[in-house]
Protein backbone atom coordinates (compact mmCIF):
# COMPACT_ATOMS: atom_id res chain seq x y z
CA UNK A 1 0.00 0.00 0.00
CA UNK A 2 1.14 3.66 -1.09
CA UNK A 3 0.47 6.60 1.48
CA UNK A 4 0.71 9.77 -0.37
CA UNK A 5 1.63 12.73 1.30
CA UNK A 6 -0.87 15.77 -0.20
CA UNK A 7 2.28 18.49 1.02
CA UNK A 8 4.69 16.78 -0.75
CA UNK A 9 3.16 15.18 -3.65
CA UNK A 10 1.91 17.29 -6.57
CA UNK A 11 0.01 16.44 -9.80
CA UNK A 12 0.21 18.40 -12.83
CA UNK A 13 -1.17 18.58 -16.16
CA UNK A 14 1.27 19.13 -19.12
CA UNK A 15 -0.23 20.61 -22.27
CA UNK A 16 1.25 19.70 -25.25
CA UNK A 17 3.24 16.66 -22.96
CA UNK A 18 6.61 16.93 -23.74
CA UNK A 19 8.87 14.37 -25.75
CA UNK A 20 10.78 14.10 -22.52
CA UNK A 21 7.85 13.07 -20.35
CA UNK A 22 5.85 11.08 -23.01
CA UNK A 23 8.77 8.74 -23.60
CA UNK A 24 10.15 8.35 -19.71
CA UNK A 25 6.25 7.52 -19.31
CA UNK A 26 6.47 4.89 -22.21
CA UNK A 27 9.81 3.37 -20.86
CA UNK A 28 8.57 2.81 -17.29
CA UNK A 29 5.05 0.99 -18.73
CA UNK A 30 8.12 -1.11 -21.09
CA UNK A 31 10.45 -1.86 -18.51
CA UNK A 32 7.22 -3.07 -16.23
CA UNK A 33 6.27 -4.69 -19.37
CA UNK A 34 9.36 -6.76 -19.96
CA UNK A 35 9.26 -8.10 -16.27
CA UNK A 36 5.96 -9.71 -17.02
CA UNK A 37 7.75 -10.92 -20.43
CA UNK A 38 5.36 -8.80 -22.17
CA UNK A 39 7.92 -7.49 -25.05
CA UNK A 40 6.91 -4.46 -27.38
CA UNK A 41 8.74 -4.46 -30.81
CA UNK A 42 8.44 -0.83 -32.16
CA UNK A 43 9.31 -0.63 -35.92
CA UNK A 44 7.94 2.02 -38.70
CA UNK A 45 8.10 1.47 -42.63
CA UNK A 46 8.46 3.73 -44.87
CA UNK A 47 7.98 5.14 -48.35
CA UNK A 48 10.19 7.49 -50.11
CA UNK A 49 10.20 9.33 -53.47
CA UNK A 50 12.92 11.24 -55.12
CA UNK A 51 14.08 10.52 -51.57
CA UNK A 52 11.51 12.38 -49.73
CA UNK A 53 9.69 10.98 -46.88
CA UNK A 54 6.30 10.38 -48.91
CA UNK A 55 4.87 8.67 -46.52
CA UNK A 56 4.79 5.78 -43.53
CA UNK A 57 3.40 3.60 -41.46
CA UNK A 58 4.18 3.26 -37.37
CA UNK A 59 3.39 -0.05 -35.75
CA UNK A 60 4.22 -2.87 -32.87
CA UNK A 61 3.73 -6.51 -32.20
CA UNK A 62 3.32 -7.44 -28.74
CA UNK A 63 1.94 -11.12 -27.34
CA UNK A 64 1.34 -11.75 -30.85
CA UNK A 65 -0.57 -8.79 -31.98
CA UNK A 66 0.35 -6.17 -34.40
CA UNK A 67 -0.65 -3.28 -33.58
CA UNK A 68 -0.85 -0.39 -36.19
CA UNK A 69 0.04 2.86 -34.96
CA UNK A 70 -0.06 5.65 -37.80
CA UNK A 71 -0.50 5.70 -41.13
CA UNK A 72 0.11 8.26 -43.39
CA UNK A 73 0.62 9.12 -46.94
CA UNK A 74 1.14 12.59 -48.76
CA UNK A 75 -1.89 13.99 -49.62
CA UNK A 76 -0.88 14.26 -53.07
CA UNK A 77 -0.14 10.81 -53.46
CA UNK A 78 -3.63 9.27 -51.73
CA UNK A 79 -5.41 6.88 -53.30
CA UNK A 80 -2.54 5.77 -55.72
CA UNK A 81 -2.10 2.08 -53.76
CA UNK A 82 0.50 3.53 -51.09
CA UNK A 83 -1.21 3.19 -47.84
CA UNK A 84 -2.32 -0.38 -49.13
CA UNK A 85 1.23 -1.47 -50.16
CA UNK A 86 2.30 -0.12 -46.45
CA UNK A 87 -0.25 -2.01 -44.80
CA UNK A 88 0.93 -4.97 -46.31
CA UNK A 89 4.00 -4.46 -45.98
CA UNK A 90 3.48 -4.11 -41.79
CA UNK A 91 1.35 -6.75 -41.74
CA UNK A 92 4.52 -9.38 -43.08
CA UNK A 93 6.80 -7.55 -40.66
CA UNK A 94 4.02 -8.48 -38.10
CA UNK A 95 4.10 -12.30 -39.28
CA UNK A 96 7.71 -12.25 -39.27
CA UNK A 97 7.49 -10.96 -35.61
CA UNK A 98 5.10 -14.11 -35.13
CA UNK A 99 2.00 -11.93 -34.93
CA UNK A 100 -1.26 -13.81 -35.49
CA UNK A 101 -3.71 -10.81 -35.42
CA UNK A 102 -3.62 -7.18 -36.40
CA UNK A 103 -5.54 -4.17 -34.65
CA UNK A 104 -6.00 -0.94 -36.19
CA UNK A 105 -7.97 1.82 -34.81
CA UNK A 106 -9.22 5.28 -37.03
CA UNK A 107 -11.78 7.64 -37.00
CA UNK A 108 -15.14 8.32 -38.62
CA UNK A 109 -13.70 11.17 -40.74
CA UNK A 110 -10.65 9.57 -41.73
CA UNK A 111 -10.61 6.12 -43.12
CA UNK A 112 -13.09 3.48 -42.04
CA UNK A 113 -13.75 2.03 -45.31
CA UNK A 114 -10.66 1.84 -46.21
CA UNK A 115 -9.42 -1.47 -43.47
CA UNK A 116 -12.62 -3.61 -44.35
CA UNK A 117 -11.26 -3.65 -47.78
CA UNK A 118 -8.18 -5.03 -46.61
CA UNK A 119 -10.17 -7.80 -44.59
CA UNK A 120 -9.98 -6.04 -41.32
CA UNK A 121 -13.50 -6.57 -39.34
CA UNK A 122 -14.63 -4.12 -36.92
CA UNK A 123 -15.01 -5.04 -33.10
CA UNK A 124 -15.09 -1.62 -31.24
CA UNK A 125 -16.65 1.65 -32.03
CA UNK A 126 -16.82 4.72 -29.53
CA UNK A 127 -18.98 7.94 -29.99
CA UNK A 128 -18.03 11.27 -29.30
CA UNK A 129 -18.30 14.78 -30.99
CA UNK A 130 -15.97 17.35 -32.72
CA UNK A 131 -16.29 20.52 -33.33
CA UNK A 132 -19.57 20.37 -32.85
CA UNK A 133 -20.05 17.08 -35.31
CA UNK A 134 -20.35 13.09 -34.06
CA UNK A 135 -17.27 11.75 -34.68
CA UNK A 136 -16.87 7.93 -33.99
CA UNK A 137 -13.54 5.80 -33.30
CA UNK A 138 -13.50 2.39 -34.66
CA UNK A 139 -11.08 -0.37 -33.52
CA UNK A 140 -10.63 -2.93 -36.81
CA UNK A 141 -8.85 -6.35 -36.30
CA UNK A 142 -7.34 -9.15 -38.64
CA UNK A 143 -6.25 -12.87 -38.68
CA UNK A 144 -3.02 -13.19 -40.43
CA UNK A 145 -2.37 -16.14 -42.25
CA UNK A 146 1.04 -17.33 -42.09
CA UNK A 147 1.97 -16.63 -45.51
CA UNK A 148 0.48 -13.04 -46.95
Amino acid sequence: MVIIDDEETMFETLDPVPSEIATAISDGLNVFNESAEIRREAFAIVWREDGKLAGGITASVSFSVLFIGNLWVEKSLRLSGIGRKLMAAAEEEGRRRAAVTACVDTLSTQAPDFYPKLGYVEFGKVSGHAGGRPVDRIWFRKELSAAA
